[in-house]
């Protein structure tokens, strides 16, 4: 009898310290797919940086795809650039289904119809939400002190139009990288996102 008892006082005890162990969180075994697409850019280490450096900004699986031109239909030959608008119409055509969104990257000049002007030359452009954005390093190189800090410029704007494609909007924080451009590179003291753009955020 007074085994039996010992018995059920141990799996009485068992069972209570069982119950008082934390649960683990498993993190989801798929992350979304993001697709690299090189527009007339073959800098193959830039793009090895970038495909590091979002997976660690974000929590996503980056995926280079092959180098493409850009179609004809997008070039804008008055000011001898290409249509960024037309050319996230195009790239969205293409996106594969298994694909949360496709980033053009290209050192090629783009632009878009902006504050009236019907071709305003960009640094990047993406929709919100969207699943499709497109990044040229013309602008960033200009003023860029070096090929690294050309990389960390590149790296912030495409993070910066993933994060429309993610939903979220320009953010008043100065210190966010979600902040508004205003068509001048502000990001270069920028390291991340805002808690309240974190929150926001929709992958």
């Amino acid at each position: 009898m007074q085994r039996i008892y010992l018995f059920v006082f141990l799996f009485f005890v068992c069972s209570c310290g069982n119950r008082n162990k934390p649960i683990a969180i498993k993190e989801p075994k798929n992350k979304p797919v993001i697709l690299l697409q090189p527009l007339s850019f073959n800098d193959s280490p830039t793009l090895v940086f970038l495909k590091d450096s979002i997976e660690q900004f974000y929590p996503v699986t980056i995926e280079i795809a092959k180098l493409q031109q850009f179609p004809p239909h997008c070039y804008y030959k008055p000011r001898n650039r290409y249509r960024a608008d037309s050319a996230i119409k195009w790239l969205k055509q293409g996106k594969p289904v298994s694909v949360r969104a496709i980033v053009g990257i290209t050192k090629e000049d783009v632009s878009t119809t902006k504050s009236g002007q019907v071709d305003f030359g960009v640094m990047g452009l993406g929709y919100k939400p969207g699943d499709a954005c497109i990044i040229s390093t013309y602008r960033l190189k200009k003023t860029a002190n070096s090929p690294q800090h050309l990389r960390e410029r590149l790296f912030k704007v495409v993070v910066h139009e993933m994060g429309h494609n993610f939903s979220l909007n320009h953010c008043p924080d100065q210190q966010c990288i979600m902040v508004d451009a205003e068509a001048k590179m502000k990001l270069d003291g920028v390291k991340g996102l805002c808690t309240s753009c974190k929150q926001k955020l929709q992958l």
